[in-house]
């Protein structure tokens, strides 16, 4: 049986020559991305609304997005988190039972989403409904009630959660990573503590929604086909109500970074968790776009340099990336990988050889333009559906972009030239301001001090 399904796989083959010859078409020109029309409009009470006339499909997508989130916490640990996840329980005339109900009515449901700079209520939902999508929206930002059973339920099950993720080496080198540099800014605190969450109160959570959802803080996106009058109507009528508030004042990290090193032993851990990295500039700074681009060419991609190397040809790792972590009026870049124990050493090693080799050696043009034609491509991608046109345009205003930005991007990437990627990598990858995190077995410390680099960074 075995030698004659080896035949067949010989003849079937052979009966496709071409097949195994032929090469894949060159890909075409980098598009430009084109920017559906927009239009914003402002409630009394300091609501933005912004109206996106976008697809062919019948159904539109409204999120209500807050400047707020994790960094508004203080001493309430996770308050945000709780707070957002109550807001489907219940408000003043609707059970969460009926709020599912009517949201499944339009065709969708609602969801909630809490980040360390902002949150949102979204619902999408089929066209003709994008009215009462509003109506439904506003009477959970504005009229929201819960109980203490309903608060109860949310922590523990948050709580539950929490455990995992901070028992895991991932969570522990990323915590480790955000707390060593961004120390008691509120950047820097990854995890809620237990005790703290569990101690929350209903007074404490309608006093964070209270203090925080509210119009000035907030914006409606509405993207889709919908009748953008009778929903602009629908709008006004919902949202009128909604308390007004103060715009959030968020204090901009002051940062000092040095090399250091945060060693966290997991007894007998088969592999090693590693974090490298280092705050650089935000996107509002004119280097950003190089930034990212150089980025991807260097870890950020599946086929960079980094990956390439510790993944393909060594076999260091499964998936290691490099990224740029965005926040507010900061961005961390930096390297995350599992690595095998005994090759903790070797892998920084081929890393910190990846960064230097940029720094020093200009990458060829072939190189490079294959870089951004995928980057040019994902682009596009990134901006092909209802959310992602919101999740550009929030960008946009986050960091305090102009709107133009979205059609430019594409020319900017393609404007980059070798000598620029090298130049943002040897001024923004320093070496000595860089942070190691290395989650694992005590007995790959020796492997750290057999690194150059590391043995003189951090006096091993």
């Amino acid at each position: 049986m075995k030698r004659l399904m080896t035949t067949l796989l010989t003849a079937v083959l052979a009966s496709f020559p071409l097949l195994a010859a032929e090469t894949p078409p060159a890909g075409g020109e980098p598009a430009d991305f084109k920017l559906t029309q927009t239009q914003d409009i402002q409630l009394d009470n300091g609501l933005t609304v912004t109206f996106i006339q976008y697809g062919k499909t019948p159904k539109a997508t409204l999120r209500l997005i807050t400047d707020t989130g994790n960094v508004d916490d203080g001493d309430k640990d996770a308050v945000s988190d709780i707070a957002y996840t109550l807001l489907t329980e219940g408000t003043k005339t609707r059970s969460a039972k009926e709020i599912a109900e009517a949201a499944a009515n339009m065709g969708g449901q609602v969801n909630t989403s809490v980040s360390p700079n902002a949150s949102y209520l979204q619902l999408d939902v089929l066209s003709e409904f994008s009215g009462d999508a509003a109506a439904l929206l506003a009477d959970l930002a504005i009229n929201h009630q819960f109980n203490q059973q309903d608060l109860s339920r949310t922590i523990n099950n948050f709580v539950r959660d929490l455990k995992v993720q901070k028992s895991q080496a991932q969570g522990q080198a990323t915590e480790a990573l955000y707390k060593e540099i961004y120390g008691a800014h509120p950047y820097g605190k990854v995890f809620a503590d237990e005790k703290r969450v569990e101690s929350l109160s209903l007074d404490d959570v309608n006093a964070f929604l209270g203090n925080n959802l509210v119009a000035k803080r907030s914006h409606l996106f509405v993207s889709g086909k919908f009748d953008q009058a009778a929903t602009e109507k629908a709008i006004r009528n919902a949202f009128s109500a909604m308390k007004p508030g103060e715009a959030r004042a968020l204090p901009e990290p002051k940062l000092e970074p040095k090399a250091n090193l945060v060693f966290i032993p997991r007894e007998n851990a088969p592999q090693s968790t590693l974090r490298l990295g280092l705050p650089v500039v935000d996107p509002s700074h004119p280097d950003y776009i190089a930034l990212t681009t150089m980025n991807t060419l260097l870890g950020g991609s599946f086929s960079s340099r980094i990956t390439s190397n510790i993944r393909e040809d060594k076999g260091y790792t499964y998936s290691p990336r490099s990224l740029l972590s965005d926040r507010v009026k900061s961005t961390l870049w930096y390297e995350q990988a599992d690595v095998t124990a005994e090759a903790t050493g070797p892998a920084l090693s081929e890393i910190i050889k990846e960064i230097k080799r940029l720094q020093n050696e200009t990458p060829s043009a072939e190189e490079l333009q294959g870089f951004k034609n995928y980057i040019s491509g994902i682009y596009v991608l990134q901006n092909s559906s209802r959310t992602a046109i919101i999740n550009q345009l929030w960008f946009l205003k986050s960091h305090g972009l102009p709107l133009s930005r979205l059609e430019t991007y594409v020319q900017q990437v393609n404007a980059l030239t070798p000598e620029d990627i090298s130049a943002v990598a040897k001024k923004y990858l320093t070496l000595d301001k860089m942070t190691l995190v290395v989650v694992g077995d005590d007995g790959v410390k020796p492997q750290l001090a057999a690194v150059p680099e590391l043995k003189a960074l951090f006096q091993l």
